[in-house]
């Protein structure tokens, strides 16, 4: 039987656990069902050794449910990195890296054939030639090491690039405010610092469980290709397999999801997937039109309102009549203009504005929209389902609010 271990080959294995059983907590243990209740019983073990303290459940009518509570501006660095750090290495491989590194330091650049027999010689264990060549040739690409062509050969030696202290600063700041964070982590913990400067009030820990992902679509992205990937329905839970071009990604202000967008050739058009929801990106052919198809992105990002890019009518128009005191709340006429995203906005009177936008789906507006419920004086638009969504709100709204005060 094997031995239970905190260490992971893939991180594939653990991110689906994470996310839906601890970072959403919407699912318990009866809902798995992919694999035995033994499976889930170690990934939940393994889980809860790196998260620690973090962990808490709740009880409702359905059972248990686990999942991840933390106040994020009070943590130095992302918990989640732990399992980036967890990825098991055999005996072989992790010797191997520090004789590499042994074989090299303070001397001259060495060919392939060198390093082996050097290494084979200091260690009294033998290693096969192209494995070596492998792991150096996988180290220049990290920068760990540096390779020189002379004549026929490739010559190998290590790089001197050092972290220069005066841009620690920065590392720690860039550990949890950027893509890739955890390499962030990785320096700090070889330099044995962390970070004692940042603290975040809106901190989206559950990026770097998506970075995997993110790695190779920006590698598509660089090389001009298209992907393959497995999407992750929201409704079905059902796993599809979906083509096309990466061109952006895009990122929520209001929720901190990621989104890659892709032109879908077939259809003819832009689709935003959650990076939450993908896994298993491979990488195709080399996108002929990529920049073609990046400047028609370009040309339409105006309008989009969030990350839909509409339904089968395309363009939509809304028109928002507002009351706003000039005298007191100018501060709501800035707002439009800053926050409407390149929307018209004309006086019409005094204290009377017309907010105008267009854009492919009004449905992504409506949240915004009702945040200036009190001054609204019309709405009107080419989505009517949208339009009429809003005045039904407000009747309810009216009706409850007229109800309580009758009571």
């Amino acid at each position: 039987m094997a031995q239970f271990s905190e260490l992971i080959h893939s991180f594939e294995r653990i991110r689906d656990y994470m996310r839906d059983f601890y970072i959403y907590g919407f699912k318990q243990r009866g809902d798995f069902g992919r694999k035995s209740t033994r499976t889930y019983d170690n990934e939940k073990r393994r889980i809860e050794s790196y998260l620690g303290g973090y962990i808490r459940w709740s009880h409702d009518k359905n059972g248990k449910r686990t999942f991840i509570s933390l106040d994020t501006a009070a943590i130095d660095a992302n918990p989640l990195y732990a399992a980036w750090k967890s990825k098991s290495f055999t005996d072989k491989d992790i010797m191997l890296h520090f004789y590499i590194l042994d074989a090299l330091r303070g001397g001259g650049p060495l060919r392939i054939d060198e390093i082996t027999d050097r290494i084979c010689r200091q260690s009294g264990i033998t290693f096969e030639v192209q494995t070596v060549r492998l792991k150096c040739a996988r180290y220049v690409g990290e920068g760990i090491l540096r390779s020189e062509k002379r004549g026929k050969a490739l010559y190998y030696t290590i790089s001197r690039d050092m972290l220069p202290s005066c841009i620690l600063d920065a590392v720690k700041f860039y550990q949890e405010a950027a893509p890739f964070g955890e390499v962030g982590s990785f320096l700090l913990d070889n330099l044995d610092a962390q970070n004692d400067t940042f603290r975040f009030k809106h901190h989206y820990i559950v990026h770097t469980l998506e970075d995997g992902v993110l790695m190779e679509i920006l590698r598509a992205m660089r090389e001009k290709r298209k992907i393959r990937f497995e999407n992750q329905s929201t409704r079905s839970g059902r796993d599809s397999v979906l083509d096309g071009a990466p061109v952006k990604i895009f990122a929520s202000a209001t929720t901190g999801r990621r989104y890659v967008c892709v032109y879908n050739s077939v259809r003819r058009r832009f689709l935003n997937h959650r990076l939450d929801y993908i896994k298993a990106v491979n990488l195709l052919d080399i996108c002929e039109e990529y920049d073609e198809v990046k400047s028609a992105l370009e040309r339409n990002i105006g309008l989009v309102w969030g990350v839909s890019f509409g339904g089968k009518s395309r363009k939509e128009t809304l028109c928002m009549k507002l009351h706003i005191d000039e005298k007191t709340e100018g501060y709501i006429i800035e707002r439009l203009r800053r926050e409407g995203r390149g929307g018209e906005v004309l006086r019409l009177q005094e204290n009377i504005y017309l907010y105008t936008k267009e854009l492919y789906d009004t449905n992504e507006m409506a949240s915004w929209i009702k945040t200036f419920t009190g001054r609204i004086i019309s709405l009107e638009g080419t989505n009517r389902a949208v339009i009429d969504k809003f005045y039904r709100d407000m009747d309810r709204m009216r009706e409850m609010y007229l109800e309580g005060a009758d009571a």
